[in-house]
Parts: structure tokens; C-alpha cells; sequence
């Protein structure tokens, strides 16, 4: 809804080149399968062309240019994995005026070519939330086939747009024509160093780019491979126009900054902002906005449907329900009453886009936040279980349209003021029973940060089942036979007054699974007790970008009491230095395990931190190292062996 607002306030109508090269494109008269490498061969399918050609036809009686897409792909497929990836043809009908023409064929090894019948196209309403299609399922497809599909349709025209030209299967060329004739327009690439070329086409301006051998998309951990993908946007204007990025995000700020930011405060607002400060006295700025927060969160339910009523100022402070877009407007209402500086923030979950300043594409305005500059802080409205602190870690690291109460706006990349925001501090005892028939872990722990706001909204809002489950994570998840002894949580409550207040736990739990006996002495599966780690493993060579969730710590210390009696061996297992440091030459991620021994116990200490979300893909071995070290102590064990 919000980007469809967003975009509803900039749209521009005017007039618009010419071009017709629909009208003339063609596949091949005589198909003949294309050869392929080995290694090609290995693939289940591989996309030989993906072709997209838009052009926008501008003729002297019109109002409004006309908007044509194309689009071309051979895909082979060499298996039945292949076979079903793309047996299936789906076109988008969303903003489609009509389907011009389609078709398809099939070539099989031996030559033969099997024609779509068109009787066979279906029409679909809403797939999946996504809008209407027209569907038909590709005959003849067998193994080392390939599918051609060509299609046009004439679209509605929208000055902005963007393409996704990768996929997850590789393509060996892909090409985006861009047809504007005399029309102004700019075209940008995202993430390829191949660059845009100037064209004529039926003597008609257009441009395009190539870019071959695109390796397949994969969903990698620690990455955000939706929005990494080689993508492709977009402005044409209308005939005479011809408007800058700025004057794109100036229009963005005055429209947002007369709805969000009040000339005056209204009497059920001044009513309830004087409820919220009731009886406090003393109050900083940080605080009226955390009230602000747990408020709304508290008393207003978000409705997700097209009711314009829910987005009336009026009408969601008597009803106390609004659309996620109109409680903006709620919260522009108190904090101006209590007189608390603050700037909208417009900008994209970091996951599915990759906000840029310096191109304007309604795309990208899908996420608002409410920043309190004086204390460097963000309220984030849509997210029940958030209060008010650092961004939320959808957000973090991707830029944002930032608009003060005067109008005026700048852009800034979104960052954690703390940097040891989220943590954990972990203490442990390990005592042993009835000479080692079990092993007693007491444990004391707190969780800061998106940590302590994650546990906070599993207690405060799960299901008995999420409870359960989520109490075995905190008492040492991969330890089969726990028994939980004691279980204790303290500052569960989302609503908080301070910043960053830790969720607290502490628990005692009794296991057998940890120790072996091998004869008198006794293996101790110490790494165990840490609960399980990541593993970060991969045969084929990293596509993305390294991005974790969010910067995090973590430092624990665990006490081993020894038993009378017996001496210790294998210690060394315990000490693990793995180390990233960044091309700017600071230590950014280190996992750092280490021991002494002092009178009759092992004390053990664990630091692993990583300062920041996002590591160099040219450092991927030694980022790897790092996460990989935790899973290596998990897997340690030392020996308890009987004085003689």
C-alpha cells in the first residue's frame, strides 16, 4: 500500500517517440539446437537467450506515449528437473492493456519442432497475490529440448519501470533493448560492469546492453540474493519532458512531508499524548518517543485492506485502527504534540531491493521509518514486537530518502549507531555428579539487541508449542537428553522505557548424553554445551555479496569444575584463533576461544564478534574461517582422566 500511495503522488501524465520494431522481430525461420559445452550439458537447464525489448511509441495524436514489451527466450533443458522448471509458460497480465501475439515451439534432439496451439492458453486471475496471467503448458519437451517462447503486449505506459535479469538457472546471453526515439529517458544496469551501447533500430534511437555467461542465482546463507540480482531500471518521459532525479525526490518530500508533518495538532491528539505523559514527570526526548511507541503499539490494531477510512486521521484515532500507511500519521500527531524532533524516512527492505539516491524508481519506497535525529534512533511503525532503537535489520545498510519538517530531504545509508547493539553474554558452571554419572550446567545469560527484542516477542506473543521450542534453544539446543532443572526468564516485557534492556535468562539443566566413559576415564563433550552452530560449507564458487542478519557478539565463560581426583587432557581442543580482517586493515569478525587453569577448575573463554553486516566477497575464505570456527569448538572434547 505504501508504495502504491508513494507512487499515486508522483505520477506524471503528459504526452510522448516512436518505434515499431515489434512489428518486425522474429525468431528464427529454421530452429536448429544450439551446441553446448560439457560442462553446459551437466546443467538441468540453461537459458541460451533472454531477450527483453521495450519500446515506447510516441505518435502526434496521442496523449500519452503507447508502451510495447517483448520478450524472447530459448531455454535447453537437459533433464526432467529442466523439463519442469520451464514446461510452464506464465505471462503477467498486470498493467496490460492487450496480449498482442505469443507463441511457442519446442525443438527436440533430433529436430523435430512441435508449434504452441494457442487454444491451449488460459487465462488465470490472481496468482498467488500476483495478479492476473495467461498460461499454457509447453509441448513436446523432453530431455536436451529446447523452449522457445516470443511474446508482445502492449502495456500501460508508467515512466519508471525495471527488469530482473538474472535467474536461477545461468544464461548464456542476455540483452535488454531500450527503444525511445526522440523521447528524454535514462536507463541504468545494477551489479555488471557491462554498460549500456547506443543503438539504431529501424532508424529509430534506442540502447542496449549484453551481458553473457550470467551465472545462475543462488540462495546462499548470508546473503541477500533477491535483491542482488542483475537487474535493470528505467525512465521515459513524454514528449517535452524531461525532469531530473531531483525534482523526482523533491516532489516524494513536499507530498509526504504535508501528510506527516501537522501545522497544527488536533484535540484527540493533544487528549492522548496528554494520557501517555500522565504522571511522569522529567522526561527525555528518548523516552516520549518510547512512550509514543509502546502507545500505539498498545492501543491501535494495523488493517491490511483498501478501506480508504483507514488512512482518515480522524477516523483511526476514534477507531483506533488503521492502514500500516495512516499510523504514521498517528505518530506525526504525538510526537509533535510532546514536541519530539523527528524526519520520515522512506526507503526498502535491504532483502528484496537495494535503495539507490540516485535514481527514482517507485519501487524502492516500500518501507517507512520514523527517525528521532537527537537521539540517532528509529521507530519502526509496522513492526508490532520492535520498539524504538537501532534500524530494523531488514533495513540496515541500504539507504533512505530521509525528510525533515521544513520539506527538505537527504539521503543516508542506514546504519547501527551501537555497534555492540545486539550481544550476548553467556556465563556457565559445569560441575559433575556422582562421579560423572552427569554432567549439572548452571547458566546465565543475556541477550541485547535484536537478540533481546526477538526473545521478548517469542515469550510475549508465541504459541505453547513456540514456547517450548524456544525454551530448548535457550537451555542448550543439540543436547539430546536435557533435562531442564530450573528454567527463569526476567525482562520479558516489549515495552521498555530504557534503551536496550536485556532479556535475562538463567537455567540449570542435568545431561548424560555429554559424558563417555572409556574405561575409567571420561570423554566430556564440552563444545556441546555452547548449543549449535552454524556451518558455512560450500563446493561451488560464492555469488553474493557476504551480508549476515545484523553485527553481533558474543562472550561467553564457561567454568568446568574438576573432579577430585582426576587430571585433565585434550585442552588444547579448546583453543581456536580465526581472525577477518578488513581491506581497510581492522579487525571487523574473530572468533577467539582460550582456557586456564586456576586451582581446581578449567575457566574457559569465548569471543567471537562481527563489527559489521557486510564482509568483502574477495575475503569469503577468511570469513568463512570465522563462522566455521564455533562449529569446530562445538565439536571439542576433553578427556577426564583418574590420578594414578
Amino acid at each position: 500500500m505504501i508504495k502504491k500511495i508513494a507512487f499515486i503522488a508522483l505520477l506524471i501524465i503528459t504526452t510522448s517517440g516512436f518505434s515499431q520494431h515489434h512489428l518486425t522481430y522474429d525468431w528464427e525461420k529454421k530452429p536448429k539446437l544450439h551446441k553446448l559445452t560439457d560442462s553446459e550439458e551437466q546443467e538441468s537447464s540453461i537459458a541460451l537467450l533472454k531477450k527483453v525489448i521495450l519500446e515506447f511509441d510516441s505518435e502526434e495524436d496521442s496523449t500519452e506515449p503507447k508502451l510495447y514489451e517483448t520478450k524472447h527466450t530459448i531455454i535447453r533443458v537437459n533433464d526432467d528437473k529442466g523439463i519442469a522448471q520451464h514446461n510452464t509458460v506464465y505471462i503477467p497480465m498486470y498493467d496490460v492493456k492487450r496480449l498482442i501475439d505469443v507463441k511457442a515451439r519446442t525443438i527436440s534432439p533430433t529436430g523435430k519442432v512441435v508449434l504452441l496451439n494457442k487454444d491451449n492458453i488460459k487465462d488465470v486471475s490472481n496468482v498467488e497475490e500476483y495478479g492476473d496471467f495467461k498460461i499454457f503448458a509447453i509441448e513436446g519437451a523432453e530431455s536436451n529440448s529446447e523452449i522457445e517462447v516470443l511474446y508482445t503486449v502492449e502495456r500501460e505506459f508508467d515512466i519508471y519501470g525495471s527488469e530482473t535479469i538474472q535467474a536461477d538457472y545461468k544464461i548464456k546471453e542476455a540483452q535488454f533493448l531500450f527503444i525511445t526515439g526522440k523521447l528524454q529517458s535514462n536507463v541504468k544496469a545494477y551489479r555488471t560492469l557491462e554498460t549500456f551501447e547506443a543503438v539504431k533500430i529501424d532508424g529509430t534511437k534506442g540502447q542496449v546492453l549484453t551481458i553473457k555467461d550470467i551465472p545462475a542465482m543462488v540462495d546462499e546463507e548470508y546473503a541477500t540474493p533477491k535483491a542482488n540480482n542483475i537487474a535493470v531500471v528505467y525512465q521515459c518521459f513524454p514528449k517535452g519532458e524531461n525532469i531530473t532525479q531531483n525534482m523526482f525526490w523533491r516532489n516524494v518530500s513536499n507530498n509526504i512531508g504535508r501528510q506527516f508533518f501537522p501545522e497544527t495538532v488536533v484535540s484527540q491528539a493533544k487528549d492522548d499524548a496528554n494520557t501517555i505523559v500522565e504522571g511522569k514527570t522529567d522526561l527525555t526526548t528518548f523516552k516520549k518517543a518510547a512512550l509514543v511507541d509502546i502507545f500505539i503499539k498498545s492501543n491501535y490494531t494495523i488493517v491490511k485492506n483498501n478501506n480508504q477510512d483507514l488512512s482518515d486521521l480522524n477516523y483511526i484515532l476514534t477507531n483506533r485502527s488503521s492502514s500500516d500507511y495512516g499510523i504514521l500519521k498517528v505518530y506525526a500527531q504525538y510526537l509533535t504534540a510532546l514536541e519530539v524532533e523527528f524526519e520520515i524516512v522512506i526507503t526498502s527492505n535491504r532483502f528484496l531491493n537495494k535503495f539507490d539516491p540516485e535514481f527514482f524508481v517507485p519501487g524502492m519506497l516500500r518501507d517507512f521509518l520514523i527517525y528521532i535525529p537527537s537521539e540517532r534512533k528509529y521507530i519502526a511503525p509496522d513492526r508490532f514486537e520492535g520498539r524504538i532503537g537501532e534500524a530494523p535489520f531488514n533495513i540496515l545498510g541500504n539507504y533512505g530518502l530521509f525528510i525533515s519538517s521544513d520539506f527538505e530531504h537527504y539521503f543516508s545509508k542506514i546504519i547501527q549507531e551501537d555497534p555492540d547493539y545486539s550481544r550476548i553474554r553467556r556465563d556457565m558452571n559445569i560441575s559433575f555428579v556422582n562421579d560423572f554419572e552427569s554432567v549439572t550446567i548452571d547458566q546465565d545469560q543475556d541477550y541485547f539487541g535484536h537478540w533481546a527484542e526477538t526473545s521478548k516477542a517469542v515469550v510475549s506473543l508465541s504459541t505453547d508449542q513456540g514456547l517450548i521450542e524456544y525454551k530448548d534453544y535457550l537451555t542448550g539446543s543439540g543436547i539430546e537428553d536435557k533435562e531442564i532443572l530450573s528454567y527463569e526468564t526476567f525482562n520479558t516485557d516489549m515495552n521498555q522505557l530504557e534503551y536496550n534492556v536485556p532479556f535475562k535468562v538463567k537455567t540449570t539443566i542435568s545431561s548424560e548424553v555429554l559424558l563417555e566413559d572409556v574405561g575409567g576415564s571420561y570423554i566430556f563433550q564440552i563444545g556441546l554445551v555452547i548449543g549449535t552452530q552454524s556451518e558455512l560449507y560450500q563446493e561451488t564458487e560464492r555469488i553474493n555479496p557476504i551480508e549476515m542478519i545484523y553485527p553481533n557478539r558474543y562472550n561467553y565463560e564457561i567454568i568446568v569444575n574438576i573432579p577430585e581426583g582426576y587430571s585433565v587432557e585434550g585442552l588444547e581442543s579448546l583453543i581456536i584463533d580465526k581472525r577477518y580482517v578488513a581491506s581497510n586493515g581492522k579487525e571487523t569478525a574473530k572468533f577467539e576461544s582460550n582456557y586456564k587453569l586456576e586451582d581446581n577448575k578449567i575457566i574457559i573463554t569465548i569471543e567471537e564478534f562481527y563489527k559489521t553486516h557486510e564482509f568483502d566477497l574477495n575475503k569469503y575464505e577468511e570469513f568463512r574461517e570465522v563462522i566455521n570456527a564455533a562449529s569446530d569448538f562445538n565439536k571439542a572434547a576433553i578427556l577426564f582422566k583418574a590420578a594414578e
